[in-house]
């Protein structure tokens, strides 16, 4: 297990170093800061998009397959809910710091996942974890963000149903969504009559993730780093290892393939998003034990990830 876990550790750096060279990089000014937000907004709009319609489109989708990669998002959602909630009422946490353990223990970094799938499997791990960012984007979406209104919201009712009926207007014109939809349709034609269009998205879609990874480095600040231990370790320890561990027995339930198995786990064992800081900070949640929640599993997962593969290898 030992040899499997610094060959495995060695795969993934790179994933790790491009995160840690992003980081240097926007503390150097090199290059300046507007360029980090411009850059993000190119991967959100354009590069991630191309990546994700170019590897669903090629996609031979089964309902079978639909149904068990959703049912082992869905019950590895059900796990780290309730026990974010039970732990919120355990501790008697106030609904922003409950919620903030939600999101860092619920939503994963599918750009960091995605990486990871490729660094393994090349395009047939791109493929599959392309089909678990499906089912994930929008339902996590929904469930999040409902909760956040409902939990963090002291408007009136008309308010808060006009704040969730905004959710579902945001999943419809999200990028990704949208992306893979249309890959899913264009996977219903004959590959040769659309080759420009899958080649013209594979050369975008090759820029998408070590710019992204970049991105997510630079946008990492330990500065004024606020520690507050309990909710923190709640939070990771559900994040890196209560999911990864449901989630491989589920997969193995099912019977899948060791490729599926290993992608479903790299898809569970990532650190959580960098979009849960800035709704943390939109719906006035612990803004802060958000940072801190996201900037210690990113540095945790360099080691967790090999050893959770390592495990079940």
């Amino acid at each position: 297990m030992l040899s499997n876990f610094f060959q495995i550790f060695l795969l993934i750096s790179p994933v790790f170093l491009l995160i840690i060279l992003g980081n240097i990089l926007r503390r150097i000014g090199v290059p300046d800061l507007s360029f980090w937000e411009v850059n993000d907004k190119l991967c959100y709009w354009v590069l991630i998009p191309a990546l994700l319609f170019h590897f669903i489109s090629q996609v031979s989708l089964s309902s079978e397959m639909l149904f068990i990669y959703s049912a082992i998002v869905f019950a590895g959602f059900v796990v780290t809910f309730c026990s974010s909630f039970f732990f919120g009422k355990l501790l008697r946490y106030t609904p922003e710091v409950w919620t903030s353990i939600l999101q860092g223990s619920m939503r994963q970094n599918a750009f960091i996942a995605l990486a990871i799938a490729g660094s393994f499997y090349g395009s047939e791990g791109l493929k599959i974890a392309s089909l678990f960012m499906f089912i994930y984007v929008p339902t996590i979406n929904i469930i999040i963000i409902t909760t956040m209104v409902l939990a963090l919201n002291k408007t009136e009712e008309k308010d808060t149903k006009k704040a969730i009926s905004n959710v579902f207007l945001e999943i419809a014109k999200n990028p990704f969504i949208l992306a893979m939809i249309a890959g899913l349709l264009v996977s219903l034609f004959p590959i040769e009559k659309m080759s420009v269009l899958i080649d013209t998205t594979e050369l975008l879609g090759s820029a998408a993730l070590p710019i992204m990874l970049l991105t997510i480095g630079a946008k990492i600040k330990v500065r004024d780093l606020t520690l507050k231990v309990v909710p923190i370790v709640i939070s990771n320890s559900l994040k890196l290892i209560i999911l990864p561990v449901v989630v491989y027995f589920l997969a193995s339930y099912y019977d899948l393939s060791q490729t599926e198995i290993v992608v479903a786990v790299i898809f569970a064992s990532v650190p959580t998003a960098a979009m849960s800081y800035s709704l943390a900070q939109q719906f006035r949640a612990d803004h802060q034990l958000m940072r801190a929640i996201l900037t210690t599993q990113v540095a945790l997962s360099f080691i967790t990830i090999p050893l959770l593969l390592a495990f079940i290898a």
